[in-house]
C-alpha cells in the first residue's frame, strides 16, 4: 500500500535526525560544547542586529535624532496668580511645572540615584548588569512584571517617548528602543541636566507631574525646601504612585520611605546614624489640591482662558509657533483676591442648601409642580432621549426605559459634592432641572476691577457661568428709575400715590403691588425702600420711558432696552457683569467704569512680560453727580429700613451701605445688588430654567435667597484679616439744601402734595411744598392722622388744608405761650423786682 505524503515527510525527518545524531556522536566533546554555546549566541546576535536596525529605523516607534532630543522641553502647566500672590489654579494638558536644578533640594537627587540608579555616574545610559538581570527575568523566566534595572536615562526615555505594544518579543523591542534613546540622551545632555529633566518629567501620582508640583501637592512647599524625609517619601512614590501614596496609604508610604533612606545609607549619601534617626520620624503631610483643574474660581478660569487666548493671538513663541496656554508654562496674573474668592465660595456653599430646601418645602404639599410641562420638553431634548429615539423607540417606550433605575453619580446639594447612587435617568434629569444655582461678583466701583467671581456652586455639576447668564433683573433696576426721575426734575420729597393705575397708552398695562396694598403715598426714599411697584412705574412714565431706557443702557446694560412701562419693574434682561457696572455708576458718583477688569498681565516661563493691561481709571460720566448721591441716599434707606434691612439686623453689616433687592415674576430669580464705598457686590439665585420657581414670597423673595448670600459674604469681608482696604469710608456728602430736600416722611396715609390741572397730571405746588417743609415730619404725620381727607376733596385742597391746620396749630401754640408769659409777668413780675 503506497505511503501518504505526510508519512513520507515524517520518514525523511526521522532519517535526517538519525544522520545528525550519528554525526554529533562522532564529534569531540570540546567541539560540541562550542556548538552548544555558539549557535544560540549566533541566533541571539542575528536577532539583536535585526531588532536593532528595526528600532533605529523606527519600526517599533518613533526614534528621535540627537538634534530632536537636544530640543526636548517639557510641557509645563500655566499658572494663575491672584492679586495677593496666591495660586488660583492651572491650565494644562499635563500638570507639570519645571524648575531649574538649583531649585530642587539636593536630598531629592541623592535619594533618586540611591534608589533608581546607583551607578548613574558610571555608565552612558545602559547598565550592563541591569541589562542581564532584565534579560534573565523577562526572557528566560518570562516575568514581564519583574522589569527593573532601567537606568535613569532609560526611564526618562520611557517618559518622553511612551511605550507601545509590539507583539512577540515586545518587551525586548521596547527595552532596546529605550536603550538607544537613553544612549543618545547621554550624548546630548550632561548628567546633571539629565537628572533635572527626569525630575521635572516623571509622574508622582494624582495627576502631579514633576518634583515641584509633587512637593506643593504633598508638603505645600517648593521642591527647593524639601527636607531629607520628605525627599525620601516622594522618591519612594516613583516605584508605584498609587501603592505608596502618602495620602491614601500612609503606612505603606512610611515603609517605602525607610527603604529609600536605607539605600541612601548603603551608597554613602547619608550616614547610618542619620538614617536611623530619620526613620524614627512620623510621616507628616501638608496636603493641598489647590492646583486642580476644578477648584477655586473654576467658572472664572474658563472665562479667563478665552481672554488669555485673545491676548496671545497675535504673539509667537520663540520657536515660531503660537503660544499654547496648556503647555508653555505661562504665569497669568489676575485681579482676584484669593481671600475674598474663598469667602465668596463659602457664602454660596453655606446658604444655597438652605435655599434649595426651602424650594422643596414650598412645593411639598402640591401634587405636581407647575414646571412639569417645561421639564418634559427638556427631557425630549436630552442626549439619552434622542439616542433612544434614533433607535426607533416610541415616546412611551423611551420614557419607560428612562424609568429603569441604574447606578450613577449625581451632585448632592446637601453635601455640596458628587455622590454615587442608584437612580432612574428621568429622576436624574429632574434633579438637575430643579437644582438652584447662584452667581456672585465683587468689583471695585471706580475701576470695575474684579475681586471675587463665583459662577456656580459646583463646576463639575453645572459648567454654565451664572455671572454672565442673562436673566430679568427685577426691582434691582428701580434705582435707575428713581435716578432718571430725579434728573427729569422730580423732587425727592414729592409724594407719589401707591394707587393702581391703568396706562391706556400701553395696552392698558396696570401693574400691581405684592399683597394688593395701594393705600397712601410715598416719598422717593419710601417708595424705593419698600419697593412699591406702582410708584416705580408712575415715576418711569412721568420721566419718559425712552429716557429711562437710554439711561439703563448708558449705565452698563448692553442689550437695547425696550421703552415700555414694565422695564421699571425689571423685565430688563442683564447679567451680573452689567448690573455691577450699573451700581458702580451710583457708587462712583455718576461715572460708569469701562466694564469689568480681571486680566492684569501674562508672563512667559522665564518671567518676561508678554502682554500687560492697565487697570481702568476715571470712567465715563453718564449721570449727574448730585443725582448719583441722592440715589445712593435712597438706596441706603433700603438697607436701613426697607427690604434689605436684614443686612443690618441679621448679618451685622456696619458702615456706609446701599443696595436693592430684586425678585422677578413668580419668584424665579432673586437678586441683590449692593455697595459700600470700596466694593460693589452682586448676587443672583435661581434655577437654570425660569419655569422652576418658588410658590411663596416668604421663601422665594430676594430677601430670602440672594440677600443671605450677599450678607454672608460681606460679613466675612468685614471680619476677615488683611482686608482693611475694603472696609470703612463713606459716601460723598451733600450740601444742606439737598439734605433739606430729602427731609420728609417715607410714607403718608393721605398726603400727596400735588395738584391736578389739565396738561400736567402731576405738577408740583411749590407753595404747599414750601409751607409743609416748615414742620417736622412727625408733626405732618400726626396731623394727617387727625385730619383725614374729606369726600370729593382734591389732593391740592387736602394738602393746603393740612398746611393751614399745621400753621394754625403753631399760631395757637405761639399765642398760648405769649399769654403764659404775660400772666407770669403780671403775677410774679413785681415780686421778682422786689427780690
Amino acid at each position: 500500500m503506497p505511503k501518504s505524503r505526510a508519512e513520507k515527510f515524517r520518514a525523511a525527518v526521522a532519517k535526517r535526525g538519525r544522520k545528525t545524531l550519528r554525526y554529533l556522536k562522532k564529534q569531540p566533546p570540546r567541539k560540541l560544547a562550542l556548538m552548544a554555546v555558539g549557535i544560540p549566541l549566533a541566533v541571539v546576535l542575528v536577532l539583536f542586529v535585526f531588532l536593532y536596525f528595526g528600532v533605529v529605523g523606527g519600526a517599533y516607534g518613533h526614534m528621535p535624532s540627537r538634534e530632536e532630543l537636544s530640543q526636548v522641553e517639557n510641557d509645563n502647566a500655566s499658572s494663575i496668580f491672584t492679586d495677593d500672590g496666591a495660586l488660583l489654579g492651572k491650565y494644562y494638558a499635563i500638570n507639570r511645572l519645571s524648575v531649574p536644578a538649583e531649585k530642587i533640594s539636593p536630598y531629592v537627587t541623592k535619594a533618586l540615584i540611591a534608589t533608581e540608579d546607583a551607578r548613574f555616574f558610571e555608565h552612558q545610559g545602559i547598565d550592563v548588569k541591569a541589562l542581564f538581570r532584565v534579560a534573565y527575568r523577562s526572557i528566560l523566566m518570562g516575568d514581564r512584571s519583574g522589569g527593573g534595572g532601567s537606568t535613569i536615562s532609560q526611564q526618562l526615555a520611557k517618559q518622553l517617548y511612551p511605550r507601545q505594544s509590539y507583539g512577540s518579543l515586545g518587551m525586548v523591542k521596547v527595552k532596546l528602543r529605550e536603550m538607544v534613546i537613553a544612549s543618545r540622551l547621554e550624548d546630548v545632555f550632561s548628567k546633571q541636566d539629565l537628572l533635572n529633566l527626569y525630575l521635572n518629567t516623571v509622574p508622582f501620582g494624582e495627576d502631579a507631574y514633576g518634583i515641584e508640583v509633587a512637593a506643593n501637592r504633598f508638603f505645600d512647599k517648593p521642591a527647593a525646601d524639601l527636607n531629607l524625609q520628605e525627599a525620601a517619601v516622594l522618591v519612594g512614590l516613583l516605584k508605584a504612585n498609587t501603592t505608596y501614596s502618602p495620602r491614601a496609604h500612609p503606612d505603606r508610604s512610611l515603609g517605602r520611605r525607610n527603604v529609600v533612606l536605607a539605600l541612601m545609607a548603603q551608597n554613602g549619601s547619608i550616614t547610618p546614624t542619620v538614617k536611623d534617626s530619620v526613620q524614627e520620624l512620623p510621616l507628616e503631610l501638608h496636603y493641598s489640591r489647590d492646583n486642580e483643574r476644578v477648584g477655586s474660581a473654576a467658572h472664572f478660569r474658563q472665562r479667563l482662558r478665552a481672554e488669555v487666548d485673545r491676548a496671545l493671538a497675535d504673539l509667537q513663541h520663540p520657536d515660531g509657533r503660537p503660544y499654547d496656554v496648556d503647555r508653555d508654562g505661562l504665569s497669568i496674573h489676575v485681579s482676584l483676591d484669593s481671600r475674598m474668592q474663598r469667602m465668596a465660595e463659602e457664602a454660596v456653599r453655606e446658604q444655597l442648601p438652605r435655599i434649595q430646601q426651602n424650594l422643596a418645602e414650598d412645593w411639598k404639599s402640591s401634587k405636581s409642580a407647575p414646571w412639569e410641562p417645561a421639564f418634559l420638553a427638556t427631557v425630549k431634548k436630552s442626549a439619552r432621549y434622542r439616542s433612544l429615539a434614533a433607535e426607533g423607540l416610541s415616546e412611551g417606550d423611551i420614557l419607560e426605559r428612562m424609568r429603569q433605575p441604574r447606578a450613577m453619580t449625581v451632585y448632592d446639594w446637601r453635601t455640596g459634592g458628587p455622590v454615587d447612587t442608584t437612580m432612574r435617568p428621568i429622576d436624574s434629569l429632574r434633579h438637575y432641572f430643579t437644582l438652584l444655582n447662584a452667581g456672585l461678583l465683587a468689583t471695585e466701583p471706580a475701576t470695575g476691577v474684579v475681586r471675587a467671581w463665583v459662577g456656580g456652586v459646583d463646576y463639575q455639576a453645572v459648567q454654565y457661568d451664572h455671572v454672565v447668564s442673562r436673566r430679568q433683573v427685577g426691582s434691582t433696576i428701580k434705582p435707575v428709575v428713581y435716578a432718571t426721575a430725579l434728573q427729569s426734575g422730580v423732587l425727592p420729597c414729592e409724594y407719589t400715590p401707591a394707587e393702581q393705575v391703568v396706562y391706556a397708552d400701553y395696552n392698558n398695562y396696570s401693574p400691581g403691588n405684592p399683597g394688593g396694598h395701594y393705600e397712601g403715598a410715598y416719598s422717593m426714599r419710601g417708595g424705593l425702600s419698600k419697593s412699591v411697584n406702582t410708584v416705580a412705574v408712575n415715576l418711569a412714565v412721568r420721566s419718559g420711558l425712552p429716557t429711562l431706557a437710554r439711561q439703563i443702557n448708558a449705565m452698563g446694560v448692553g442689550k437695547q432696552v425696550q421703552a415700555i412701562p414694565s422695564i421699571a419693574l425689571g423685565t430688563v434682561e442683564a447679567n451680573l457683569e452689567e448690573m455691577n457696572t450699573v451700581y458702580s455708576t451710583f457708587a462712583n458718583g455718576g461715572r460708569r467704569p469701562a466694564g469689568i477688569h480681571f486680566l492684569d498681565r501674562i508672563e512667559d516661563e522665564h518671567g518676561r512680560v508678554l502682554v500687560e493691561f492697565d487697570r481702568p481709571a476715571g470712567g465715563e460720566r453718564v449721570m449727574d453727580e448730585q443725582t448719583a448721591k441722592i440715589a445712593t441716599y435712597l438706596m441706603a434707606g433700603v438697607v436701613n429700613s426697607g427690604t434689605g434691612a436684614r443686612l443690618r439686623s441679621t448679618y451685622g453689616i456696619q458702615g456706609a451701605l446701599a443696595g436693592k433687592t430684586g425678585t422677578t415674576q413668580d419668584q424665579s430669580d432673586g437678586w441683590f445688588l449692593g455697595f459700600t464705598p470700596k466694593l460693589v457686590v452682586g448676587t443672583w439665585v435661581g434655577a437654570e430654567y425660569p419655569a422652576v420657581h418658588f410658590r411663596t414670597l416668604s421663601r422665594g423673595s430676594a430677601t430670602a435667597t440672594a440677600l443671605p448670600i450677599w450678607g454672608t459674604f460681606m460679613r466675612k469681608v468685614q471680619d476677615g484679616r488683611g482686608l482693611d482696604a475694603y472696609r470703612g469710608g463713606g459716601f460723598g456728602g451733600m450740601d444742606q439744601m439737598t439734605l433739606d430736600q430729602l427731609d420728609c416722611p417715607d410714607f403718608l396715609e393721605e398726603l400727596p402734595i400735588y395738584y391736578e390741572y389739565e396738561g400736567d397730571e402731576y405738577a408740583v405746588d411749590r407753595d404747599i411744598t414750601r409751607r409743609l417743609r416748615e414742620f417736622d415730619r412727625e408733626e405732618i404725620v400726626d396731623m394727617v392722622k387727625r385730619k383725614g381727607r374729606r369726600p370729593n376733596e382734591t389732593a391740592r385742597e387736602y394738602a393746603a388744608r393740612v398746611a393751614k391746620e399745621l400753621e394754625r396749630a403753631e399760631g395757637k401754640d405761639e399765642r398760648r405761650e405769649e399769654r403764659k408769659q404775660s400772666w407770669i409777668k403780671r403775677l410774679f413780675g413785681g415780686k421778682k423786682d422786689k427780690d
